[in-house]
Order: C-alpha cells, then sequence, then structure tokens
C-alpha cells in the first residue's frame, strides 16, 4: 500500500454521473485508493469502474448509503435535483453529516439552494466545478474551483487534490459555480469566433489547412482552441470532449446570471444565439467544435458534409 493509498483508508466516497467527466473522475479516485460506490443510469460505464474496485450501486441512494462523501457530476441542476431528491436518492440515505460536493456546472443560485437544503437535512454541501476535458479527468488535472463553508472545503480537500492541478476556494456556496461560468463564457465565446475566423478566411481564397494551421501556432490562440483547431481540419466533431448542447446550456446560465447581476454581455449574447441556432439545426450532440458546420451552412460554403443525418 503507498503512502496515498494510506492517507485516503476510510473515506467512503458515493459518486454518481458517469458521463464523460465522470467517468474520468471516478476512475481516476478509485485508483487512487478510494473506496467508491458508484450510480450511473447506463450501467455499463459503472463496469468500467468496478474494474478498478469500484462498488456497482443500484440508486443513488445506494452509492450515499455508507458514503462520507457524495459526489456528482452531471449534465445540469435538472439531473442533479433528481438524483439527490427523487425516488431512491441521495437525501436520507447519506449518513447524517456527510459531504455533498457537486461537481456539475449549474446556476449558482441552484448551489446556494441546495447548500440550504442540505443543511436543513443535516449534510454539509460545495459546489466544486471542474475545467478541463475527458483526458484531464482521468488524468487528475481538472482545475477544481469550490463555493461553501471554508472548513467544510478543508476536510474534502485531499479529494478535490487527487482529481485536480489546482484546487481555489472562492467563498460562500455559489462561488464555484459562478468562477465556471465565467470561465465557460470565454470558451463559448471562443467556439464560434473560431468558426467565423475560419470560414472567412476560406470565403476569401485562404486554404483551410493553413488557416487552421496559423491559428493554432498563434498567440491569438489558446490551449482549448489549439486543441479544437485540429479537430476542425479532420472534422471529428464526433469525437465529443465537450457537446455543443452543454455550451449552449452554459452561455444560457452566463446569460441568465449577468442579467441578475446587470452587466450587459452583447458578445456572450451573440454566442448564444449562434450555438442556439447550430443546436436546432442538430448538431448538439457533436462537440461544440461542430460550431463550424453551422457557420459553413450559414454562410453559404458548400463542398463539406453535414456532420449528422437530416431526416
Amino acid at each position: 500500500m503507498t503512502g496515498e493509498e494510506a492517507d485516503v483508508q476510510g473515506q467512503r466516497i458515493g459518486f454518481i454521473g458517469l458521463g464523460a467527466m465522470g467517468l474520468g473522475v471516478a476512475s481516476k479516485l478509485a485508483e487512487s485508493g478510494y473506496e467508491l460506490a458508484v450510480y450511473n443510469r447506463t450501467r455499463a460505464k459503472s463496469e468500467e469502474v468496478a474494474a478498478l474496485g469500484a462498488r456497482v450501486a443500484e440508486s443513488p441512494a445506494d452509492a450515499a448509503r455508507d458514503a462520507e462523501v457524495v459526489m456528482l457530476s452531471l449534465a445540469d441542476q435538472h439531473v442533479v435535483e433528481a438524483m439527490l431528491y427523487g425516488d431512491d436518492g441521495v437525501v436520507g440515505a447519506a449518513p447524517p453529516g456527510a459531504y455533498v460536493v457537486d461537481l456539475s456546472t449549474v446556476p449558482p443560485h441552484f448551489s446556494r439552494e441546495t447548500a440550504a437544503k442540505a443543511a436543513e437535512a443535516g449534510y454539509r454541501a460545495l459546489d466544486a466545478c471542474v475545467l478541463g476535458n475527458p483526458q484531464h479527468a482521468r488524468d487528475g488535472q481538472l482545475r477544481v474551483m469550490v463555493g461553501g463553508d471554508e472548513e467544510d472545503f478543508r476536510a474534502v480537500e485531499p479529494i478535490l487534490q487527487a482529481i485536480g492541478k489546482q484546487v481555489a476556494y472562492f467563498g460562500e456556496s455559489g462561488m464555484g459555480a459562478t468562477m465556471k461560468l465565467v470561465l465557460n463564457m470565454l470558451m463559448g465565446i471562443q467556439m464560434p469566433a473560431l468558426a467565423e475566423a475560419v470560414v472567412f478566411g476560406e470565403r476569401a481564397g485562404l486554404p483551410r489547412d493553413k488557416i487552421l494551421e496559423m491559428i493554432a501556432g498563434s498567440g491569438y490562440s489558446s490551449p482549448m482552441m489549439s486543441f479544437r483547431c485540429p479537430m476542425m481540419a479532420r472534422r471529428a466533431f464526433e469525437r465529443v470532449a465537450f457537446k455543443l448542447s452543454l455550451m449552449r446550456k452554459d452561455m444560457l446560465l452566463v446569460l441568465s446570471q449577468a442579467n441578475e447581476v446587470g452587466v450587459p454581455m452583447p458578445v456572450a449574447g451573440s454566442a448564444y444565439t449562434q450555438l442556439t441556432a447550430a443546436d436546432q439545426q442538430g448538431l448538439g450532440e457533436l462537440d461544440v467544435s461542430a460550431v463550424l458546420a453551422f457557420q459553413e451552412r450559414f454562410s453559404g460554403l458548400d463542398g463539406y458534409p453535414w456532420p449528422v443525418d437530416e431526416q
């Protein structure tokens, strides 16, 4: 047994949600020596973590039953709410005093409400939103942004350190969710802008491969853009690192929060409109880089196959 494994013995985790990010996080925790029970509505993904030593739970309640920490990695606040309060949900099943750590991207007000409800039920809740792609999750290289009581944060910090290369505490409940929206807003703006730049350059006579190569290596790029330029070149939109529909959802959360605090968001609003139109064209289940296909169609650029079957 390694020193790291010895340190985590006795810290039991119930993990709910094994999507693109959750699967990597849960696998990393299992490899780090944590006693883990995992639940996912599609059982096959649970079996992948079971191969690393996790117990496969039959329900959210079953995953939470003996857990000192319950972690959730889900698509949106509606699914989080269902897993917490629905039939066979976490609340009422987890032991008194358990920590509820939500890794999902949700509205800040939802995180605050969850913390209040958790306290009433005898639990301690934290929003611990994560930034990165599925490979970062699997390698324990995420950035983790946490809101909630600082003492509670310190209690679960070793777990978060196991999955993150940067773990930062931002204050009261909802602040981790807010910081995640700040960062996701930048991604949501960059992807439509990248698609526009590529199509503009190509319609002006430049070769697409050279456009993407130059952008990826330029000072105007970002790691996220450099990652997706080759995906656009190959049209590898089915290799989903971040669903276009989820990017659209996050941009809507950004605009809603901006409305609450009175900040005009003309650039974010334009990006949301473009992502919404792309989603309505059937691209939502593909990677967000598929916004390029929408921009091609929007601009009348022929010669590229549409990436989804049209009924």
